[in-house]
């Protein structure tokens, strides 16, 4: 059997791994790397592919999944639920590109792309070619699935992103009801360190938002849309904020989606109370007026490369607001305007350099990947003889 990474190898991001074996080629995820000033793509796969497993929605995994049909129509095998968010997320990467004049090179093969999907349930066992597949919860965001597979006698994992460790919306990751494996293909995102105890970390977030806005002041949240900006509401709805909590972006048709798979929800509903609770931002005008009174914006995107939250940051530095806090929530990719302004508390919107050094800006570690730990203990489970480490900048993967 031979590997080859096509990307996430030594970084985050473009996930994409081909995995041959006499008689048949499968491609495990195909992304891309958010970036300024543009996406980076993964290594072409040329030839034949008997099938294609995507191990969940976001963009890193499978934003450059069109590409593939430009002169082929593989099969894309992925769990429930994921079909709808990849189509969500790459709408709004084309909208992205075409405000930044990028080049849109594969709008016309989506539609082969969307017809060729095939979501499966966790645990029902799916053959391709000379393969076979089961999907386990991964615990990441809605339909997310660590692949278990036995590929003409070798025994593979493929990890995607998983988080082995209960949240607000998911379950825990299945790492228990793994079996063994020859081969496994884990990500290393914080291989370096664990994450810091989830109850502690929401008091000291919800304190941190509190101090802001009974202060007067306005706290905007950038948040990814599948998943964390969901999560993010049902965190403040059950700490009983009494200010104005705004939901608006993405994170909106991505609610919708979640709200369809109660199934695959820890909490049904307690997520159905939170979302209803929030105020849904519905257009401009709406918008206009968050920043008048002391607010929480939940908005994307989560690294700050378009969405809401970028009008919500030049609508601060305009209005010349003083008590402002930006805190992340997620990763922030090497990069992108979501790191920079973490580190030099600079950011540039529309050609403007806007200075936020007056801002409390802070990273809340609401990871949804696993830790060291977690990489750990999948290894102990699945007693792999051979272990890839992707998806991991090079200091995560010592």
């Amino acid at each position: 059997m031979k590997i080859t990474l096509h990307g996430a190898a030594n970084e985050v991001g473009r996930s994409g791994v081909l995995v041959e074996a006499k008689d048949t080629r499968i491609l495990f995820d195909y992304g891309v790397k958010l970036q300024d000033p543009k996406p980076v793509y993964p290594l072409p796969v040329q030839g034949y592919l008997d099938g294609v497993i995507l191990s969940h929605a976001h963009l890193d995994h499978s934003g450059a999944l069109p590409l593939l049909f430009k002169s082929g129509e593989p099969k894309v095998f992925t769990p429930f639920g994921t079909a709808e968010l990849v189509d969500i997320l790459l709408r709004d990467f084309l909208k992205i590109a075409r405000m930044k004049r990028q080049e849109v090179w594969y709008e016309n093969h989506l539609k082969r792309m969307k017809r060729n999907f095939m979501e499966i349930s966790y645990h029902k066992e799916v053959k391709v070619s000379g393969a076979k597949f089961t999907f386990y919860d991964a615990g990441h965001i809605l339909g997310a699935g660590i692949t278990y597979g036995e590929i003409e006698g070798a025994r593979l994992i493929y990890s995607g992103d998983y988080k082995d460790t209960e949240t607000r919306i998911h379950r825990p990751a299945e790492v228990d009801a793994l079996p063994e494996a020859d081969v496994v293909i884990v990500e290393t995102t914080y291989g370096n360190r664990d994450h810091p105890d989830r109850k502690k970390l929401e008091n000291e977030f919800v304190g941190s938002v509190k101090e802001v806005v009974e202060g007067g002041g306005n706290v905007l949240l950038p948040a990814f849309a599948v998943g964390r900006a969901q999560e993010i509401a049902e965190i403040l709805y059950s700490h009983d904020i009494d200010v104005p909590v705004y939901l608006d972006g993405m994170s909106q048709d991505v609610a919708e989606v979640y709200l369809e798979y109660p199934e695959l929800i820890r909490d049904y509903e307690e997520l159905y109370k939170a979302l209803k609770w929030v105020n849904w931002i519905a257009d401009e005008r709406e918008r206009r007026k968050v920043l008048d009174e002391p607010s929480i914006i939940i908005s994307t995107a989560g690294m700050l490369n378009g969405g809401p939250a970028l009008y919500y940051l030049l609508s601060m530095h305009q209005k010349k607001l003083s008590n402002v806090a930006i805190f992340f929530t997620g990763y922030q990719v090497e990069g992108t305007p979501g790191r920079r302004l973490l580190e030099e508390k600079v950011i540039d919107v529309d050609g403007h350099l806007l200075d936020f050094s007056h801002a409390n800006i802070h990273y809340f570690d609401f990871s949804a990947h696993c830790d060291r730990s977690g990489i750990h203990a999948l290894l102990k489970k699945t007693k792999p003889s051979v272990v890839i480490l992707n998806h991991g900048d090079p200091d995560a993967e010592k």
